[in-house]
């Protein structure tokens, strides 16, 4: 009996609820003619009775036949969105771990979401509880599909068609204080519902769709329009508590942007209940850490680092995590054994086989804490490994290396930072912004390998042709079998015909089977097969078990590409051992022949090391610069060749390093010596009476400087600033330290605020003084326009245009025109095709597999879409409007002298106070806008804008849409960055 009650009491609650339709709006559909007599569901709207039993088969079949599918078939979209993303913990994250542009690609299922919502709402009554539910899910759709107008027209519909209503059924004003509890600074829905409803029906989805119009608004970068929503939303006393994670994820969204850090991750904070999964979860409290450590606050940052490492179950993320903790733990207090804790952790990890795709992660973060604790030789073996586990792309590779190079470049150990940045892959666009310290380093360590290895080898040399001839025999014989040994040839093949180095055996050949009559077979005795072992590896030395590993062997050594540096020749150093020509075979007449036994020979290789360490000293002290390394280097050229013709210099390169040193007192000492061995050296005349430039080269420096100074402020606009100090420049200098772009923009200021005689006479003063010149060019042009300026502007101001009318046009435009065949154009994949050559085309490079990673890696709100019209901007930075306008004016000359008949058209565009665009339209794609920069890119500081400064201004390429976005955004770095990872070989990234 108390169970019939209870189902009797729960099924009244249910039908009390059903019993109730929804508000929501009528549909006036013209059908097709085929359909025009049949009756829809929504139809019956306002046909039928809303009675309990109509209201509980409506909910049930909109809710389970139509949105519980399409809402699952929304969250898989979403779910492959987030599988294909991917995460780059070594940077600062996205906020949402997908992008509209992959969720936009499944366009099939999208669709089919639209389908089944569009059904639903058709076929099924008004009435029914689920209307504003299948509405928000098509709303969604649209805005997964990137369709972002849609999508804010469906959010806006739901802000009104279910907005509060008056007991006529009259929508309420907003903010009139007819509302519900009359408050007049509300417009959210007040949901406080009975049980009945809380229990068995969604909540309405009106206060769901101001939470998506927010995004909405945020994904168009209409930042002001989420932002005063938000403000509304945060101080309306019936927005609901349930969604107040989802303002709060808004306002850390919006704070993101706006890169207001430590805001972002309060709010990011108070919105982790948003998050589906433990995964997403640890992603945020990850970024919440790497907020915090960009607004400073290395606590906070700590703390939710710690918090994703021991939430996450991504092993990356948790070693990125434990990694980033412990840079934020250098504070006083901190734990000594932290580090040593973390590291235990990191090994462990290692150990298990779960985290072995993610070792070279593990062993490069496990580098990075040796580093922290200053263990160097911890920290190098940590990073070998990391590259002996490293994946396929090499990621960590290439950082591996480049922190092996830094290390061994610390430790002075030049040789084996030589084979690590030679071992760098230069075109992987991880290391970009290490590029330029990379190749500066390499070029100095080519200078410097060479001299050591020289020194090695003749030091190597000169001291086996000292050993007796009984020990220099013993020698040869263990060299030449370890040669042969790593050659993979028999280490008896040279006992006899050597050339009289024969080392004969008495030993008799013995049977390795043989099982001495024991009766055993020989893999079976265990002592004998252990015997044949150790017999073969003495002999062929450790051979992996692989088809011809000889072959093997020697790819794998071109794999590696860490051979030796080739020994240079440098300032007459002879080459080293590895520029020799290899021996056909190896043989002990071979190897004594390079033995300095002889005077001359002895000779010649003392030469190479005492040439060898002067130019090692010469490169130490120029090229990375090591002065200490250098006087050493230089000590020991003085000590073993005391006669040595470099002592001179040697002694004064010394002085010089001691200078740079800031030590005086050796630096006196060296002085003193070079005055009693050279007195009469000129390097001492050189010390004590330097050289001399110019009798005004420090006045000229000074002046230059001044001068460029006013340059600047002319660019920039700060005309009164700059002809106050250019007057008093004058007074003291004259006209000797004039430059021609100086006077030029000078002009130009001048005829812009119509000083014309102060103009011609500033531009004549370029002609007479810069004959020949681009600038003086110029000058002549415009003081030919110059002089008819009052001509032209009377004319201009006298002259009447009359508009023709728009049937006249017509007829006029129709009377002459001439047939034509009709013209259309070749797209450049189809004259690639066909073999046509079009000079004005540059072919884009194919991304390799490292670009295309880099590409997957970036965001941003820009699309890549070589095939649309495209325009080339000048982007210039700080100048003045009126050399704006001239930089266009001199880009409409040159367009009409070398590109005639082409319809270039440039306009003027300002995208910040600071920033200034002008654009040039008619590009049909890239390639040709790539080969109008190619060539009006490299004209430009010389022939168009030469009077420029090149720090003031710089090129881009960009679409319609591109442009919009970046007016709306302003963010030019970030476009410029975009191009650099789409088109690096034509936007190389900024160093």
């Amino acid at each position: 009996m108390k169970r019939i009650v209870t189902s009797v009491i729960c099924f009244s609650f249910f039908f009390y609820l059903n019993g109730f339709g929804q508000e929501g709006i009528d549909f006036d559909l013209k059908k097709p003619d085929k359909y025009e007599n049949r009756i829809l569901g929504y139809e019956k709207t306002t046909e039928t009775k809303w009675n309990v039993p109509r209201a509980f088969l409506q909910n049930t079949i909109t809710q389970y036949n139509f949105y519980f599918n399409a809402n699952n078939k929304l969250n898989e979209v979403l779910a492959r969105a987030k599988a294909q993303f991917k995460e780059d913990y070594t940077q600062l994250l996205p906020f949402y771990n997908y992008t509209l542009d992959i969720t936009s690609k499944d366009k099939k299922n999208l669709d089919s979401v639209l389908d089944k919502v569009n059904s639903a709402i058709l076929l099924r009554d008004l009435r029914n509880s689920w209307t504003d539910n299948l509405w928000m899910l098509m709303g969604r759709a649209y805005f997964y599909k990137n369709n972002l107008d849609s999508a804010h027209i469906l959010f806006q519909f739901v802000n009104y068609a279910y907005a509060p209503r008056d007991p006529d059924g009259y929508p309420i004003p907003i903010g009139s204080n007819q509302e519900e509890g009359g408050n007049a600074f509300t417009i959210s829905t007040n949901e406080k519902r009975n049980i009945a409803k809380k229990t068995f029906s969604q909540p309405p989805s009106r206060n769901e769709s101001f939470i998506w119009q927010i995004r909405n608004y945020f994904q168009q970068e209409k930042l002001t329009k989420g932002a005063v929503l938000i403000e509304i939303l945060r101080n309306d006393p019936n927005f609901p508590e349930r969604l107040q994670p989802s303002l709060h994820e808004m306002q850390a969204l919006w704070n993101y942007k706006i890169k207001q850090w430590d805001s972002a991750a309060y709010h990011l904070s108070l919105a982790l209940k948003n998050t589906t999964d433990q995964g997403e979860e640890a992603r945020w409290e990850y970024l919440i850490g790497q907020l915090y450590e960009r607004s400073g606050n290395p606590a906070q940052s700590k703390f939710w680092f710690e918090k994703a490492a021991s939430h996450t179950i991504d092993p990356a993320l948790e070693v990125y995590a434990r990694l980033n903790a412990i840079r934020q733990n250098k504070g006083i207090g901190a734990s000594e054994d932290y580090i040593h804790k973390n590291l235990d952790a990191l090994r462990r990890m290692a150990r298990k086989e779960i985290y072995e795709p993610y070792l070279d992660v593990i062993y490069y973060v496990a580098a990075e804490m040796e580093l922290e604790r200053n263990n160097r030789v911890a920290a190098r073996n940590y990073f070998k490994k990391c590259i002996a586990h490293a994946n396929g792309l090499g990621y960590n590779r290439d950082r591996a290396f480049l922190k092996l190079g830094w290390i061994f470049m610390d430790d002075k150990m030049y040789l084996q930072a030589k084979y690590a940045y030679d071992s760098v892959n230069i075109s992987n666009p991880n290391i970009a912004d290490s590029l330029k310290i990379l190749l500066d380093r390499k070029q100095a360590l080519s200078r410097i390998v060479p001299q050591i290895l020289i020194i090695q080898r003749q030091d190597s040399l000169q001291r086996i042709a000292a050993m007796t001839p009984e020990d220099r025999d013993a020698y040869i014989k263990k060299m030449l079998r370890a040669y042969r040994k790593q050659q993979g040839l028999s280490e008896e093949e040279f006992n006899g015909g050597s050339g009289g180095y024969a080392f004969a055996s008495n030993n008799a050949t013995t049977d390795m089977f043989n099982s001495a009559g024991t009766g055993e077979w020989y893999f079976y005795n265990q002592a004998v097969k252990a015997k044949g072992y150790n017999d073969f590896k003495s002999k062929w030395g450790t051979r992996p078990n692989v088809d011809y590993w000889q072959m093997q062997s020697l790819v794998n050594k071109q794999i590696t590409g860490l051979t030796p540096a080739s020994n240079l020749r440098l300032n007459g150093a002879e080459p080293g051992v590895s520029a020799a020509p290899a021996a056909a075979q190896i043989t002990a007449r071979s190897l004594m022949e390079a033995l300095p036994l002889t005077p001359e020979k002895l000779k010649k290789s003392k030469d190479s090391v005492e040439n060898a360490l002067f130019v090692l000293g010469k490169s130490l002290q120029d090229y990375i610069p090591d002065y200490q390394s250098a006087i050493k280097t230089y000590d020991t050229l003085e000590t073993q060749f005391p006669d040595t013709r470099y002592f001179q210099e040697a002694l004064f390169d010394q002085y010089y390093c001691y200078i740079h040193l800031d030590d005086s007192v050796n630096a006196a000492r060296i002085l003193a010596m070079m005055k009693q061995k050279f007195p009469t050296g000129r390097y001492i005349a050189l010390i004590e009476n330097p050289p001399k430039g110019p009798e005004d080269l420090p006045v000229r420096t000074l002046a230059t400087r001044a001068y460029e100074k006013v340059y600047d402020n002319l660019i920039e606009g700060n005309f009164d600033e700059a002809a106050a100090e250019k007057l008093k420049l004058d007074s003291m200098y004259g006209d000797k330290y004039w430059t021609p772009q100086l006077l030029y923009i000078e002009a130009l200021y001048y005829i812009h605020y119509r000083y014309d005689s102060i103009g011609k006479s500033t531009l004549n003063n370029i002609i007479t003084k810069y004959q020949g010149s681009v600038i003086a060019a110029k000058a002549k042009n415009i003081l030919r326009v110059l002089n008819e300026r009052e001509r032209i502007e009377n004319y201009l101001r006298t002259l009447h245009v009359t508009r023709m009318p728009e049937d006249s046009i017509a007829r006029v435009a129709n009377g002459n025109a001439k047939p034509q065949a009709a013209k259309t154009p070749i797209p450049a994949k189809a004259a690639a095709a066909s073999g046509i050559k079009d000079s004005n085309l540059v072919a884009l490079k194919k991304p390799d597999s490292l670009q295309l990673r880099k590409q997957a890696l970036f965001s941003s709100p820009f699309t890549w879409a070589p095939d649309k019209p495209q325009s080339v901007v000048l982007v210039m930075t700080k100048v003045d409007p009126v050399y704006v306008t001239e930089s266009k004016n001199a880009f409409d000359r040159y367009n009409r002298e070398n590109f005639y008949g082409k319809d270039y058209e440039t306009s003027q565009q300002a995208l910040s106070d600071t920033t200034k665009m002008m654009v040039i339209h008619g590009f049909d794609n890239a390639a040709l806008a790539l080969a109008y920069l190619d060539k009006a890119g490299n004209a430009a500081p010389r022939e168009i804008i030469p009077w420029l400064p090149v720090n003031k201004f710089f090129f881009i390429i960009i679409d319609d849409q591109n442009l919009e976005i970046l007016k709306t955004n302003k963010d030019i770095s970030l476009y410029k960055k975009f191009l650099s990872v789409y088109s690096p070989d034509k936007f190389p990234p900024v160093k």
